[in-house]
């Protein structure tokens, strides 16, 4: 996944095999314990790819973002864990009213 200057990665070890790690993602009772998450964020799953990848849609005081999760096995049963939340950033309207480049074409 690549990064830009505002994301926000964390990256870790954890002593669980990644199976163990994605139960606690998945289901809503852990997830919800596991990532104490403010009564005024919602959380959507977006996406996933079992054991390796989920990501999420954070909301939070109208502000959306993304949190991606990746999981990777390691050799000695443990996993490494990912975590990138990363705002989303919505395109300006072709139609902006912002004002025009100072070079404009001419008819010919």
């Amino acid at each position: 996944m690549s990064e830009r200057d505002d994301d926000l990665v964390f990256e870790t070890i954890l002593d669980a095999p990644p199976e163990k790690i994605w139960r606690a993602l998945t289901i809503p009772e852990y997830r919800d314990r596991w990532m104490q998450r403010p009564d005024d964020v919602s959380v959507s799953l977006e996406a996933t790819d079992a054991h390796s990848l989920l990501t999420y849609r954070w909301t939070e005081r109208g502000e959306v973002s993304r949190v991606t999760i990746e999981l990777t096995p390691q050799a000695d049963g443990q996993t490494g864990f990912r975590l990138t939340h990363a705002p989303i950033r919505i395109p300006a309207a072709a139609n902006s009213n912002e004002p025009a480049a100072t070079a404009l074409m001419r008819a010919a």
